[in-house]
């Protein structure tokens, strides 16, 4: 299954840090799990980035159940500082014949009537 990861940086994370302890986490933290997205995007596991000026990342990732693109989530160092957002996604394939079996369907009652 195909999922579109949103993951949002939550600001209140770094609030009450000082710039050394913040210069401590990014680079335990962050820098890591950029880290290990970049690496699942030059091996093709992934598609996405980093939104441009933003501190927000999209992902299509494809796994085969819910719960392991949970595990995937808490694979990454930073999974708890930020706001996720994890969609499935249907397939174009199976969209397009849902509808057209929705069409046929909807042709087939008006004929009836």
């Amino acid at each position: 299954m195909q999922y579109l990861v949103k993951g949002e940086f939550l600001e209140e994370i770094l609030a009450n840090k000082s710039i050394e302890e913040s210069f401590k986490w990014i680079e335990m933290v962050v820098h890591p799990s950029l880290e290990i997205l970049e690496k699942q995007v030059q091996e093709k596991k992934i598609i996405g980035g980093i939104a441009a000026g933003e501190r927000i990342g999209y992902f299509i990732i494809d796994v085969p159940s819910h719960e392991e693109a949970g595990k995937w989530l808490r694979n990454l160092p930073f999974w708890g500082a930020l706001r996720w957002t994890v969609v499935p996604l249907q397939s174009s394939r199976s969209a397009v014949d849902q509808d057209k079996a929705a069409f046929q369907h909807a042709r087939a009652m008006m004929a009836g009537h």
